[in-house]
């Protein structure tokens, strides 16, 4: 009697790295909490906290032999070692300051593609659920930063000196939530926008009474923020939900009944939620006062957008082949080099990288970054339309957050890490053993 053997597919464990990949995750959200109010002292240290989960993720993803290296690592890889080489040989010398500057590209990028492989479809339903509730605490840290003074401990600083809070309107200021800064919430209030649009549009399991409470959150915490990008952001993503709804006759009834009930929820705040109304209030008096000066909402998000994408590859073309001042353009660089916190090279994130790495070597990211980008958007556009949804919404955050989001910021490379990252595990969800 012949036996024949049946080879059994083995089916690989990664629960380490997504154990890891959960803490980065939860660091990047809680983060300024920590160096705010909980370990004020270790601010400094506490800015790099997920580098070594980081470095973890990456050797354990080795080990296991997740495939995620591709051109896109290489290449970024080869761009920042030869940059600091430079940095180190002919510009400003300071190896920390090199060092912290590599590391965005050497240790954080790869995550990406780490996440999008071994991330599966209910991995991101649970981060979905999680950052519903979530909404919802930072919604009332929001709320009492808002209607309280700049001096009282909820607005602590990072270490725990001075305010937290931005200049907003109306003598309200822009308040942080949990994180270091206004633009790390602003950010946070966008992604989290994509698992509400999801939750409503698709069949996925989720708490009605939860996702109604977060949705609430969600629109009680824009006019809050006093930020114009979150506000505007949360529309492109709502876009993006509208594109990738079409596909379907029932999505598109879903979206047409969520915009009802966020109208209608809209309008009973606005009628018996004071806090609301004064939020809109101030939100409103900052968008006049910036229609005033020649911006207001569309010019302070889409247009902002283009003069922040034009200006810094014009002025790419005129920088050297090559220049050493890798991580000089970070908050963090600035203060190792000079004691002080500033933007010594250019605010925005196209900027600093040509400013730091010149035309070849910054160039070269740049492009990367941008042909990353509108890669994920074909990738997205051209699954099957039952596979759809979740990408294209995903891509209303994460895109933009790729080519200009300010990675030199560590809650802002948070943010465009997990967001990329499962925007590319919601593209290749359907090729994963759950």
């Amino acid at each position: 009697m012949t036996t024949i053997a049946v080879k059994e597919e083995v089916i690989p464990n990664y629960n380490s790295i997504k154990i890891a990949i959960w803490m980065y995750f939860l660091l990047w959200i809680f983060e300024g909490a920590l160096r705010k109010w909980i370990l004020p002292g270790l601010a400094t240290p506490l800015l790099v906290v997920r580098d070594p989960i980081a470095i973890y993720i990456l050797l354990r993803a080795f080990y296991l032999n997740v495939k995620f290296v591709n051109p896109y690592i290489v290449l970024s890889s080869i761009f920042t070692l030869l940059s600091l080489a430079i940095t180190m040989s002919f510009g400003h010398g300071n190896l920390f300051v090199g060092i912290y500057g590599a590391r965005i590209m050497l240790l954080h990028f790869p995550l990406i593609f780490v996440i999008g492989a071994v991330i599966t479809k209910e991995d991101i339903l649970k981060i979905g659920r999680v950052m519903l509730a979530v909404n919802i605490l930072v919604t009332l840290i929001v709320y009492f930063q808002f209607i309280s003074p700049q001096t009282a401990p909820i607005n602590t600083g990072i270490g725990g000196e001075g305010s937290a809070g931005f200049s907003g309107s109306m003598g309200y200021f822009r308040p942080s939530g949990t994180f270091s800064f206004t633009t790390g919430l602003s950010s946070y209030y966008i992604v989290a926008s994509v698992f509400v649009f999801y939750f409503w549009l698709s069949k996925e399991a989720c708490s009605k009474i939860l996702l109604i409470a977060s949705t609430i959150a969600l629109l009680i915490a824009l006019p809050l923020t006093v930020s114009r990008t979150a506000v505007a952001g949360v529309i492109l993503v709502g876009l993006f939900a509208l594109v990738g709804s079409s596909t379907s006759f029932k999505s598109i009834v879903r979206l047409l009944v969520a915009i009802i009930a966020i109208v209608v929820l809209f309008i009973i705040l606005q009628k018996t939620t004071p806090i609301f109304s004064l939020g809109t209030e101030v939100f409103m008096d900052r968008v006049d006062t910036a229609n005033e000066q020649g911006g207001g909402l569309k010019g302070s998000f889409f247009m902002r957008v283009f003069t922040d994408f034009a200006g810094p590859i014009v002025s790419l073309l005129n920088e050297p082949l090559f220049k050493g001042y890798l991580g000089m353009g970070t908050n963090a660089g600035s203060q190792m080099l000079t004691g002080k916190t500033s933007f010594l090279i250019s605010e925005s994130e196209l900027g600093r990288v040509g400013g730091e790495q010149g035309l070849i070597l910054g160039g070269g990211l740049i492009v990367l970054r941008i042909i990353f980008a509108f890669g994920l958007l074909f990738k997205s556009i051209k699954l099957p339309k039952e596979d759809k949804l979740l990408p294209l919404i995903f891509c209303g955050t994460a895109l933009y957050l790729i080519i200009q989001g300010q990675w030199a910021q560590p809650s802002m490379l948070g943010c465009a890490i997990v967001a990329s990252g499962l925007l590319v595990a919601s593209i290749n969800m359907n090729s994963k053993i759950e």
